[in-house]
């Protein structure tokens, strides 16, 4: 047997005694209550859950990452973490697989690291951010730090980002506008030639940030091309993306954003070590994540199977729900008790509270698709 090989076993069965690197196809999101601590969520209510059988849907997480790929060389780059990392590997292949230039590309520690320096960089004091809500939180949370404004549009009725409400709040005032698409918590999206007009317009007068953190979910990319060739070329313009969901990276913290060289520049400045803003497992990872293609297509396929048994049952129950074009459902809870995500946590299972206007709504998770049948399970046991 090879050194590299001995290595490997050592570093396999190491990590499998300490929970911390699965070697299976799948990773159910219900956890046993032995390697729970080495696999659930950062959230204080998830971390408290010592039970086996817990169905952890609350966060947006691929149940069945990271890739095979990504496991081995996140095992093999376990043996040079006493070296610092470089990410321009990683900006290279970042690069070629979306097209554009290593100058268009930042890499930070997830998403939102990359909204919390377009934040940092844009969001002035005194000025104006414009965002939807409910939309995901984090650059609006750090204009606020950074003495911007926030100014919340809501969504129209059909859980979809009012583009004409959002250009008609741009002022003189106005310094960011952020949009994510595929809407985080709504899982709605929106039409890509209306969202480039859109952006077009609005960077005339501010820097739009485009969030497509769940735009790996969109299949047809004829139909839904990225807003990627136009923040490549638009000073201001910013796409922001992420290892995170269908990637099955969570854990792992990798995120970029992709945007005109100049503007690039602005938010590498704003890092503390821009050159080692990642691990070298989590690059390996992610490096691996890009080779392995075939497991995005069959993760995809299951997470869009997941969506749809949990969204016939709401459909025969006449429950709202937008359609989701990502790993999430958000469905209305009025017809159910208040504070619904408590009563699920009662049945152990965990999803996210919501609203939309005005009235309340949970946002559930993928998991796997067993996991989607026992979710539907616990529904049905409610009995609205």
């Amino acid at each position: 047997m090879s050194n590299a090989l001995s290595r490997r076993k050592w570093l396999q069965s190491s990590l499998s005694a300490i929970g911390g690197v699965a070697l299976a196809t799948a990773l159910p999101s219900t956890i046993q209550a032995k390697s729970f601590e080495a696999a659930c969520h950062a959230s204080p209510r998830e971390l408290a859950l010592k039970d086996e059988g817990w169905l952890l849907l609350g966060s947006n997480e691929n149940a069945y990452g990271p890739s095979p790929k990504a496991r081995e060389a996140m095992l093999e780059a376990v043996q040079r973490g006493n070296r610092y990392a470089n990410v321009q590997p990683l900006v290279q292949d970042i690069a070629a697989f979306r097209g554009v230039a290593p100058e268009n590309i930042v890499v930070g520690a997830g998403s939102a690291e990359i909204l919390g320096l377009a934040a940092l960089a844009f969001a002035k004091p005194g000025m104006d951010v414009i965002a939807v809500t409910p939309t995901f939180f984090v650059l609006q949370s750090m204009a606020r730090r950074s003495g911007a404004n926030v100014v919340e549009i809501s969504l129209d009725a059909d859980l979809r980002h009012d583009l004409s409400k959002m250009a008609s709040a741009i002022s003189p005032k106005t310094s960011v506008v952020y949009v994510c698409n595929p809407n985080n918590p709504t899982g709605t999206k929106l039409e890509a030639s209306q969202l480039r007009a859109f952006c077009e317009e609005a960077a005339k007068r501010a820097v739009v940030v485009v969030d497509e953190v769940y735009h790996d979910f969109l299949t047809d990319i004829q139909k839904d091309p990225s807003m990627i060739p136009l923040a490549a070329q638009n000073p201001n313009v910013i796409v922001v993306r992420s290892f995170s969901k269908l990637y099955g990276l969570a854990g792992m913290r990798v995120g970029y954003g992709i945007g005109h060289p100049e503007t690039v520049k602005k938010l590498v400045a704003l890092q503390a070590w821009s050159a080692n803003a990642i691990s070298q497992v989590s690059m390996a990872a992610a490096q691996a994540s890009l080779k392995d293609q075939a497991f995005i297509t069959m993760a995809n396929g299951k997470i869009a199977e997941g969506r749809e048994i949990v969204s016939s049952y709401l459909k025969s129950e006449g429950i709202f729900h937008p359609q989701s074009f990502a790993n999430v459902i958000y469905f209305e809870t009025e017809k159910y008790p208040k504070d619904f995500a408590k009563l699920m946590e009662s049945k152990q299972v965990i999803v996210r509270d919501g609203t939309a206007l005005n009235r309340r709504f949970c946002r559930v998770s993928m998991g796997t698709t067993e996991e989607m049948h026992k979710f539907v399970e616990v529904l049905k046991s409610l009995k609205v």
